[in-house]
């Protein structure tokens, strides 16, 4: 088993131990509807989690030659994960925030957008396949990816990201884990692709220049 695999199996098995103590004290504490949806936002995010770590995403076979992160990866983690913390006590608990004169329309609406960005997302793992990297960084015989989802636009996985990032507050009717990802984790992402553009720029020269004349960085819009 490789360090990546141990990651994955530590990170499944510390999920479902949230999952689970979650779930108990959600069941005894919450109103049913609410413990339904909190249950039903666990069980799709793992299902995502385990088909992307063991099935979408393919280990690199060789070894990282450049690095220029800048802490992008830190930033938009870090900005996501404060709105998904708080969004979900504000949805069981706080209620500070939470649209309870939406629901469960909203709920739904953010259900299907997190629905909508794993085949985004899936499509964009599996053709970028051994390049993909948490960090903005290059490998040996690094090649640009411009074919499959990658053909329209640039950014596919920071385009279902997005749509995941906006779909968790919803799912949680808090209008101010919604509004923590757009003051926040949008700007965080935005920075990320700067930084990753100028890094490929940098690395492929005229051949990036030339895909970014053709393409979108996420909005499919046609040149």
């Amino acid at each position: 088993m490789d360090p990546r695999q141990r990651r994955v199996l530590i990170r499944i098995f510390t999920f479902l131990l949230v999952f689970i103590y979650v779930g108990y004290f959600a069941y005894k504490m919450l109103p049913r509807f609410d413990f339904e949806v909190i249950m039903l936002f666990f069980a799709v995010f793992l299902t995502w989690t385990l088909l992307s770590e063991t099935l979408a995403y393919q280990a690199p076979d060789v070894y990282v030659i450049d690095d220029d992160d800048r802490r992008t990866f830190l930033y938009l983690q870090l900005s996501f994960f404060i709105a998904l913390f708080y969004s979900a006590i504000d949805f069981a608990g706080l209620h500070y925030t939470r649209l309870s004169a939406l629901e469960p329309w909203v709920i739904m609406i953010g259900f299907i957008l997190f629905l909508i960005s794993c085949p985004i997302r899936w499509l964009a793992f599996k053709k970028i396949g051994k390049y993909f990297n948490h960090r903005v960084a290059l490998y040996e015989g690094h090649r640009l990816v411009t074919t499959g989802i990658y053909e329209k636009i640039r950014h596919p996985i920071y385009l279902g990201n997005l749509l995941s990032f906006v779909a968790v507050p919803l799912i949680f009717s808090s209008w101010g884990g919604l509004l923590i990802i757009l003051l926040a984790t949008v700007p965080a992402l935005i920075y990320r692709i700067r930084v990753e553009e100028e890094f490929l720029l940098k690395h492929f020269s005229e051949e990036y220049k030339r895909y970014m004349g053709k393409t979108s960085k996420m909005i499919p819009i046609k040149k």
